[in-house]
């Protein structure tokens, strides 16, 4: 898992962030007081820096990123509410199964599970050294707590 411990608190620590902002109104994100200027050489040669310019016309560049921040939750919900009206009269898609293809391979993976374990039986009946039975028995018992656990 995580080296983190608070990795399954993770929303108790939001909630917690949350409470401790509504004390503090001016603290700002760290994307607020990033900025970007826009730098002009003697050349006309253009560059952007986050830490500014050595020499020449120096502009601040306000980015606007629609993907950051906060959104309307009216307009959200009205969003969603024209969809589930627009989508009522639609047949819901079926759902298929996650894989065909991994039911097909679980399923042979079973079949030589259950082929292992007749080839184990057949093997201890016929005779064996002591530590030839040993193994077997370990083989069958390994074979036999997989079809127990992946396999009806």
């Amino acid at each position: 898992m995580s080296d983190f411990p608070f990795a399954r608190n993770h929303r108790a620590v939001m909630i917690c962030g949350l409470i401790i902002l509504q004390f503090f109104p001016s603290a700002k994100p760290a994307y607020a007081d990033s900025r970007v200027f826009k730098c002009t050489d003697a050349s006309g040669q253009i560059s952007f820096s986050q830490t500014g310019c050595e020499r020449g016309l120096r502009e601040p560049v306000q980015i606007d990123n629609p993907k950051v921040g906060w959104i309307d939750l009216q307009a959200a919900v009205a969003k969603l509410k024209a969809k589930a009206v627009k989508d009522k009269g639609k047949k819901p898609k079926r759902k298929r199964s996650a894989s065909r293809s991994g039911d097909r391979a679980q399923k042979q993976r079973c079949w030589r599970a259950r082929k292992k374990v007749a080839r184990i039986a057949r093997e201890l009946k016929q005779g064996y050294r002591l530590a030839r039975g040993e193994e077997l028995r370990y083989q069958r018992t390994e074979q036999e707590e997989y079809l127990a656990l992946f396999c009806r």
